[in-house]
């Protein structure tokens, strides 16, 4: 009898280790596609900030200076994106509309706060404000 109950014995280790094995080439792949969107969604928000560096400095050489800068319809579609991504953005224009900083921030602490200014600089540190238009 102790031979009977050996045999069911492997024959249940044999088929939890198929399930182990067969759950775990299923999660994989899941993991890896997790991955994959959330580095998208980096590389998404790092494109917008390009283009609002490129834009911006389009925008003030037609208009002198930043001030409306944040109301311009290109602006307003990346926020837009950023919300559909589950982040907000501001634009932060100085006094004299000299100066500017974009700032993106996102509940999802993988994707981080990003930041561009009229300097062109880009980073992933986002301490610009409305007293301090430059990204650091």
């Amino acid at each position: 009898m102790n031979f009977g109950e050996s045999e069911k014995t492997k024959k249940f280790l044999r088929a939890l280790a198929v399930l182990v094995v067969f759950f775990s080439s299923m999660s994989l792949p899941l993991y890896l596609s997790y991955r994959t969107q959330e580095n998208a969604k980096v590389m998404r928000v790092k494109m917008n900030m390009n283009q609002l560096k490129n834009w911006a400095k389009i925008y003030e050489v037609e208009n002198g200076d930043f001030v409306g800068f944040n109301n311009n319809r290109d602006v307003l579609r990346i926020f837009k994106d950023t919300e559909s991504m589950g982040g907000i953005a501001h634009i932060f224009i100085s006094k004299d509309g000299k100066e500017f900083c974009c700032k993106t921030e996102f509940l999802d602490k993988k994707i981080g706060t990003w930041c561009v200014d009229n300097a062109g600089n880009i980073g992933d540190d986002g301490k610009c404000s409305a007293e301090y238009a430059q990204c650091e």
